[in-house]
């Protein structure tokens, strides 16, 4: 991980090119980051609060709802899209890979951290909607740059894979794709996990979303400490995962060239 001192500047200039080209051209350029997860946050409520009557247990309020749904929906977006933009990331930058001497590590890493950026624009939104709702959220909030560390570590185990994986096999975007259509349902964004039929309801205990979801519902939403055994096997395993994944990243590296 000495690339990440040696080319931290490389790095945030990636990063600052990713969301300047994001919105070139655009008339309201940059507030689309604002905008964007604005409406779709909307367009999920009202599907899911208003007319399939979504609630809380314990809470007839649909502003609790929409609440609880945000605090999911915001970092799954983040993670989804990371995932899908990832897939491409060096196959993208292949003239880079192929003529300049620095790592291709870089590639996933900054795709990685320009979606964590825009989690973070989400968050500060989610905050907005919660102090006119709520008022001043707890002192729970102080977690969440922890969190937001778990969940770049978790994301960059599955980046370093893909983005490789894609150089030797190109359908695995499209791949992607149809897994999130699915994954996205069998995660408790939208509902509640009491919902679930306790015959199948324990499947969901092996979705590693779940937990993750569970730790930003606990420090924005409900305002609790997050499960510590489970949050601290979380780390454990998205450690494990994240160096495995760079590991075997590392190992595949030196073929790109031949592929791209």
């Amino acid at each position: 991980m000495n690339f990440l001192i040696t080319y931290h500047e490389l790095i945030i200039n990636f990063i600052k090119r990713d969301l300047e080209q994001r919105y070139v051209g655009s008339l309201l350029g940059v507030y689309w980051s604002f905008i964007n997860p604005i409406i779709t946050l909307i367009v999920y409520f009202i599907v899911f609060g208003y007319f399939l009557m979504m609630r809380l247990p314990n809470s007839d309020s649909i502003w609790d709802f929409f609440l609880y749904f945000a605090a999911g929906f915001l970092p799954w977006a983040a993670f989804q899209s990371t995932l899908l933009r990832v897939s491409s990331a060096i196959i993208d930058n292949k003239n880079y890979v192929k003529k300049v001497p620095f790592p291709s590590e870089i590639f996933p890493l900054y795709v990685t951290l320009a979606e964590s950026v825009n989690l973070l624009i989400g968050i500060l939104i989610y905050f907005i909607f919660f102090l006119i709702l709520k008022g001043i959220p707890g002192f729970m909030i102080l977690l969440l740059p922890g969190i937001l560390i778990i969940q770049i570590i978790f994301t960059l185990g599955f980046s370093f894979l893909l983005s490789a994986g894609t150089v030797f096999f190109r359908d695995i975007p499209q791949i992607v794709g149809s897994i999130f259509q699915i994954w996205f349902w069998i995660t408790p964004i939208v509902y509640v996990i009491d919902i679930v039929p306790e015959e199948i309801r324990w499947l969901l205990y092996y979705n590693p979303m779940y937990y993750l979801l569970e730790f930003y519902r606990d420090s924005l939403f409900y305002n609790v400490i997050p499960d510590l055994f489970t949050i601290g096997i979380f780390i454990v395993l998205a450690g494990i995962f994240y160096w495995s994944s760079l590991w075997v990243f590392i190992s595949v590296k030196r073929g790109f060239s031949e592929l791209l």
